[in-house]
């Protein structure tokens, strides 16, 4: 078998799917993949639209680096000390049989260990942090070194050819075993794309290029460690799997399941026919066909997969840039929950899309995921965690969440039953820096997810190069890149311009330039450089008070998993609460209720009784200096003032709902002080409003309107 020489290796599976503005090209419509430095050696017939970089090559700095080692020095690098079940991880003896492949019954330290091995080597490799890479290598070698011909995919120890072992992975709950082992390849993809270690690459081939029809078992998680392999190696046993796995035909059709068949075709646009999901099920079973799309060509295949996450987006999205997932997906409600562990499946799915197609879209949605509800899931030191977060929150132990851990799921504690979310937790930051910067098919390098980092690889002919990125943002609005090349040389450089920007300026070494974007969002600058250029760009923000409507319903009184239809919200029956939210860029706003002595502790005198003046609202800007150390304070470096008028609200804490009206402009309005949303632990984000008077004043800022 061919294996790959001195080739710089993309991370795990083109680990950031990017969208451009037309549809991916095929290989035979661009340059050879020889020419391309950071493609693999056997690519698939369609390209994606951008190359990820290997683990290593982006490294945070600045406020982004402080969060970073505190992840380091609380979960990602301590999880050993946080329960058994990571100890118990893949490790060499904890080998479960029989019913106990099941989760509930011994399995679940399978997908724990997968989700914080992902993270742990993403993060050593970011942080270029030693003892947290060796760690990995320590956890992912008891795997490498056992996984063999007769095993089931990584459960190395059972024997494929026992019709007892077959049976346990096979019937009821026990296929889940089968998910949880592609989980851990993920991890174990990236790790390889940032070690090289061969042994690696090695195990992820003799586990999917052996008899069985594994993969097909469970959901398809185990498709892109399969098809990271085939990258590498251009196994033709792989090949043949892979090509059986994506094809479309009747009897293809009937095999593995609903999270086969569901999500390759269209969602029914028509209101009310389509149920929802699981949202760890979901993403991980819409996001993988992105890679039928590349294998076949199939257009039909990223079709299906766009259209799914979109309705997902009208249907669910909560101002925090995450859908409702507690744990089924539904409609924006200002005490609907998120969890977790759908925080960091979001992120990871945005930067899959944003690899393969390119649309800098996604790095919009990665970017508002991360900086709003990225911050939510943890404590500032990085050492407690909340299984659900919502958009409000003025009281510990509520709402009573209709599933996990229900009304202790909004707290912050050490670690949550079930514990998918205190080991998913470590996914999230790691995967955005590893794609704030991807390659292009023409050897030059783009910029897609923004915040302060340097970013290392091989450009034009090869030539090392650097880009410092200057920059506090989100929190201002400019970022100055220094580029250091090795020695002169040409190539291009992609920048993209979010969405929520309507005129970006643009200059380099002190020149303006055109910042005319392409239909994906991103401008390219294609010239010589030198070391010591510069970038600067500036992202002017304008404030936007967004409108709508919630039509969450309350907490379910039974505990039980059950699918619903979808409405979108035009549709909705529901006639829903009225709301407003508040944005600058990126970020969302919220008014911050004090925690005191610990992150479930609010400060009885906060005052947040308040409907939001949406006919007047002067929104104003206020800017401190950046902190020393970044954890995420509530005393901000950005805030926004805002009208708003004192209400008399008292919810019901077991089943909090906004008030059902608007309220008459009674009193006079007050000026309130918002912070971001990541920066507070008890908040409100979507606020009740006032009516509208006979009289309207226009607001300062955009008004949106949402259904």
């Amino acid at each position: 078998m061919k294996r790959p020489g001195v080739v710089v290796l993309v991370a795990a599976l083109f680990a950031c799917i990017g969208l451009h503005a037309q549809p991916p090209v095929v290989a035979d419509e661009a340059p050879i993949a020889a020419k391309a430095i950071y493609a693999r050696p056997f690519e698939p017939p369609t390209r994606p639209a951008f190359l990820a970089l290997p683990p290593g090559a982006v490294e945070p700095e600045g406020w982004l680096r402080d969060w970073c080692l505190a992840a380091r020095d609380g979960y990602t690098g301590h999880m050993d000390e946080v329960h058994e079940a990571f100890r118990q991880a893949w490790a060499a003896d904890y080998r479960m049989t029989g019913e106990r492949l099941a989760w509930p019954k011994g399995a679940w330290p399978y997908e724990g260990g997968g989700y914080w091995f992902d993270g742990l080597g993403r993060l050593g490799y970011a942080l270029h942090d030693e003892t947290l890479i060796e760690q990995a290598k320590r956890r992912f070698d008891v795997v490498v070194t056992h996984t063999n011909p007769n095993g089931i995919l990584f459960l190395w120890w059972l024997d494929k050819n026992s019709p007892e072992d077959v049976k346990a992975v096979t019937e009821g709950s026990g296929s889940w075993s089968i998910w949880a082992t592609g989980l851990l390849s993920r991890g174990m993809s990236g790790y390889y794309a940032g070690s090289q270690d061969p042994a690696v690459l090695r195990a992820l081939e003799t586990a999917y290029s052996g008899e069985g029809d594994w993969i097909q078992k469970s959901t398809p998680s185990n498709l892109w460690a399969a098809f990271d392999a085939y990258t590498w190696t251009g196994n033709q046993a792989l090949a043949q799997k892979l090509t059986a796995l994506f094809a479309l035909d009747e009897k293809a059709m009937g095999r593995g399941g609903d999270f086969w068949n569901r999500y390759r075709r269209l969602p029914n646009a028509q209101p009310g026919t389509e149920d929802n999901d699981h949202v760890v099920h979901f993403l991980e079973s819409t996001t993988p066909w992105v890679l039928g799309y590349l294998w076949t060509g199939n257009r039909e295949l990223l079709d299906a997969t766009l259209a799914w996450h979109a309705l997902l987006e009208r249907v669910a999205m909560q101002p925090s840039g995450v859908p409702v997932a507690d744990e089924w997906y539904g409609p924006t409600g200002a005490f609907r929950g998120t969890e977790t562990c759908d925080v960091a499946g979001y992120v990871w799915s945005k930067a899959m899309l944003l690899l393969v197609t390119g649309d800098g879209a996604m790095g919009d949605r990665m970017e508002r995921a991360l900086f709003n509800a990225g911050p939510a899931t943890v404590t500032r030191d990085f050492k407690n965690h909340v299984y659900f977060q919502s958009p409000n929150r003025m009281v510990p132990n509520s709402p009573v969440f209709d599933h996990g851990p229900r009304a202790e799921g909004g707290n912050y504690e050490l670690y949550h039953s079930p514990l998918c979310c205190t080991a998913a937790l470590n996914r999230t930051l790691p995967w955005y820096v590893t794609h704030m910067w991807t390659a292009t098919y023409d050897n030059g390098l783009a910029a897609t997810c923004y915040g302060p980092c340097r970013v290392r690889a091989l450009v034009g002919e090869r030539v090392p190069v650097a880009i410092d990125c200057e920059t506090d943002y989100p929190f201002t609005d400019t970022i100055k890149m220094t580029v250091a090349p090795e020695k002169e040389t040409s190539f291009p450089l992609s920048l993209r311009i979010p969405g929520w920007c309507e005129e970006a300026s643009l200059r380099v070494n002190g020149e303006p330039l055109l910042a005319e974007k392409d239909s994906q969002n991103f401008v390219r600058i294609s010239r010589t450089w030198k070391s010591g250029d510069t970038v600067s760009l500036r992202f002017p923000i304008t404030p936007v008070v967004a409108t709508g409507f919630d039509r969450a319903k309350g907490t379910a009184p039974t505990h039980s998993h059950h699918a619903t239809k979808l409405f979108p919200p035009e549709a909705n029956p529901e006639p829903g609460r009225p709301y407003a939210s508040v944005s600058y860029g990126p970020l969302l706003f919220a008014l911050p209720i004090r925690d005191t002595k610990d992150a479930n502790t609010p400060d009885p005198a906060a005052r947040w009784k308040f409907a939001f003046d949406v006919q007047n609202p002067r929104v104003a800007v206020e800017r401190r200096p950046m902190p020393e150390r970044w954890d995420w304070p509530l005393a901000a470096p950005l805030a926004l003032t805002v009208n708003a008028m004192p209400i008399d609200w008292t919810p019901d804490w077991k089943d909090p709902a906004l008030p059902g009206v608007p309220f008459a402009k009674d009193k006079p309005s007050q000026r309130i002080t918002l912070i971001p949303y990541g920066c507070t632990k008890f908040r409100v984000s979507m606020f009740p409003v006032t009516e509208r008077p006979q009289k309207v004043t226009e607001p300062q800022g955009r008004l949106e309107k949402r259904n």
